[in-house]
């Protein structure tokens, strides 16, 4: 097992960070973890019912405990954040300050086909389809872009394939 990798997967939902997440670990020998099922795990709910039931602002204190409580017990690991996470508490700084955090970085047309692929009943796109989730995912890009750019490193495209990340992060860690 490699020791003390602790990286932070970033990006808007729909990125990639779980799909590629998973592969990366098993390539870097580390533990993963998804943040929402990580939370949804914990607190034995959904995290549309946490949003439906406390509110985004009692999520986000939820998602900010679960990153301290992974870094804290986790020497090496690979963890897909959820779309908000890096935007709020200073989380950004904190995931840059334990660890290496990667910004998947997808165009609005590739978040707007990945998202309908996968699960648009997200608590944050609830009811919006067609022109007007694709507009709130232009929108919601551009206020959290800015900060998911702080992250140590940016892949776009074809770069989030596990393997083509390995080449990047060689470059960060000495991986066995």
């Amino acid at each position: 097992m490699n020791e003390n990798i602790k990286i932070f997967l970033t990006g808007f939902m729909g990125s990639g960070k779980t799909a590629y997440g998973k592969p990366l670990a098993e390539l870097l020998n580390v533990a993963f973890f998804d943040l929402d099922e990580y939370i949804e795990k914990k607190y034995n709910r959904s995290i549309t019912e946490i949003f439906a039931e406390e509110g985004e602002k009692k999520f986000r204190e939820y998602e900010q405990n679960a990153i301290y409580e992974i870094t804290a017990n986790n020497s090496s690991f690979v963890l897909a954040t959820g779309g908000g996470t890096p935007c709020y508490s200073n989380n950004i700084e904190f995931m840059n300050a334990h660890g290496t955090s990667i910004y998947l970085k997808c165009t609005v047309d590739e978040l707007y086909e990945n998202i309908l692929l996968s699960n648009p009943e997200r608590p944050l796109l609830q009811g919006k389809r067609g022109d007007e989730l694709y507009q709130h995912i232009k929108q919601l890009l551009a206020i959290r872009e800015p900060i998911y750019e702080q992250s140590k490193i940016i892949l776009t495209g074809e770069n989030h394939i596990p393997e083509k990340m390995m080449v990047f992060l060689k470059q960060y860690f000495v991986i066995k």
